[in-house]
């Protein structure tokens, strides 16, 4: 059946999408992480900490997006 190698193929290329998305996720984890164990001398103002780590949530939140959304595209393939 060609629609059944079809979604086959399909979830193949989302499962590994999603591995991709959750390597990056937890190596953006881990960067956020050392980054807020990091307080240089000049941060005394916190917003200046939280502005530093902006970028670092940021990138976490996306590959979280990533993630869920590559989660519900494989759930709907069996639908």
């Amino acid at each position: 059946n060609d629609r059944a190698s079809a979604k086959g193929r399909q979830r193949e290329i989302l499962e590994k999408e999603l591995a991709s998305e959750q390597a990056g996720l937890e190596k953006a984890r881990q960067a956020l992480a050392e980054q807020e164990a990091v307080r240089s001398g000049d941060e005394r103002n916190y917003a200046k900490v939280l502005e530093r780590l902006q970028p670092f949530k940021d990138r976490v939140e996306t590959h979280e997006k990533n993630v869920e959304a590559l989660r519900r595209e494989l759930a709907n393939i069996d639908r």
